[in-house]
């Protein structure tokens, strides 16, 4: 596996086109289409939240077919806007259809912006020529930038690798700087890869690496209505198997941990990115329980903000995750320092643990002595910002 620059331009076979549609604010980038040369076999994941986007609908009807087009807006969810809001998804796809000469069915959507507003139809359709007219395989970084919401950086990543006598690609974008917690694809994420993948392999690498990277991040413990990754690859050619699937795997789980973490070291207001590692617990699943308490609790939170080695926060969120905890095995490190050794506090330099805490990216190791069980999330802290920015989202 080779790491590549930029982001989706590097995948043969597929164009792009952004636009400034104003859709809720002028003079930025808010509507973009990706559109493949030929049908794709596809994969998706979607928010488990049962207030769902018309686009999410949309999506989960159409996935299995053949794909073609991903048709993308920013700054308006078309969430809570009723029987309306699916019609106007479904208008605005299949005009997009008509105008590509593709399928109506072939038409991804996906939105994200404010929750409660009817898209602006009449004019998204009006700008639908200019999309068309603007595709081209180099405008990938731009698509990275036009689904941006309360994102500070577009984020992108890129990988590629060789087999059977040819050179593969595998790219993605994403955003999300809020609304992101585990348990969903929490986030909007579209990856392409020009390795020809069968449908079955597809789905299920695809949902593998999203419990692993998408599902193992979270800045403030909210779940979207709009949360929406997926992959589309050729559904033509020889398929990948054996040595060669691996090798797409690897290269689709780098470009998908990049993006967690940079969805991580954007987190709305954050100034630190925290990873949390949970390691000899009863099991796999009660070390992601422990992970997934300690990573959302508001208190250890705000002590990573603080600076402040206050370690009884995160043996409390430990204790109370529902997972086997016993205090006299537990210890809480950070950067391999003891905080906390098999139940009792350490003899520690707290000078020294207030610097680490400074620091912008380090990890919290919670080590249970109960059994093999491991697991990891990535977390932030809750800044003064995150308040401000989400004070005033809706005007």
């Amino acid at each position: 596996m080779k790491i590549l620059n930029g982001g989706l331009e590097n995948v043969k076979g597929f164009s792009f086109s952004t636009i400034k549609c104003g859709i809720r604010y002028e003079n930025r980038l808010d509507y973009a289409l990706i559109l493949s040369e030929s049908p794709c076999n596809a994969a998706g994941v979607f928010t488990v939240n049962k207030i769902t986007a018309a686009p999410v609908k949309i999506c989960r009807e159409r996935i299995n077919a053949p794909i073609r087009a991903i048709l993308i807006n920013s700054t308006n969810a078309n969430a809570c806007t009723g029987a309306q809001g699916h019609e106007n998804t479904v208008t605005l796809t299949g005009d997009i259809a008509s105008k590509a000469g593709i399928p109506e069915n072939s038409v991804l959507a996906a939105s994200t912006g404010i929750i409660g507003r009817q898209l602006p139809i009449e004019k998204m359709l009006l700008s639908h020529k200019e999309l068309i007219d603007k595709l081209k395989p180099e405008n990938g970084h731009s698509v990275a930038e036009a689904i941006m919401t309360t994102d500070t950086i577009p984020k992108e990543a890129a990988a590629g690798f060789d087999c059977n006598g040819a050179s593969y690609s595998v790219a993605g974008i994403a955003k999300g700087s809020g609304m992101i917690s585990p348990n969903m694809a929490t986030l909007l994420s579209f990856i392409l890869t020009d390795a020809p993948v069968a449908r079955t392999d597809l789905d299920s690498i695809f949902k593998k690496i999203v419990k692993k990277t998408f599902n193992a991040i979270t800045i403030d413990g909210d779940m979207s209505t709009n949360d929406t990754a997926i992959i589309l690859s050729p559904a033509s050619g020889d398929y990948l198997s054996g040595e060669s699937l691996k090798e797409f795997e690897s290269a689709l789980e780098y470009v998908m941990n990049t993006l967690a973490e940079l969805l991580i070291f954007d987190g709305e207001g954050a100034t630190k990115g925290v990873k949390i590692s949970v390691v000899n617990a009863l099991n796999e699943k009660e070390a992601a329980m422990i992970a997934g308490s300690v990573s959302k609790s508001l208190l250890v939170k705000t002590a990573f903000f603080g600076n402040d080695p206050n370690w009884g926060r995160i043996a409390c969120a430990a204790g109370y995750s529902g997972a086997a905890v016993e205090e006299e095995k537990l210890s809480i490190y950070i950067n391999k320092k003891g905080l906390f050794v098999n139940g009792k506090p350490s003899e520690i330099d707290y000078k020294e643990i207030e610097d680490i805490l400074k620091e912008r990216n380090y990890t919290i190791t919670i080590d249970l002595g109960l059994g093999d069980g491991d697991a990891s999330m990535l977390t932030t802290d809750i800044s003064y910002d995150y308040v401000k920015i989400n004070a005033s989202y809706s005007t």
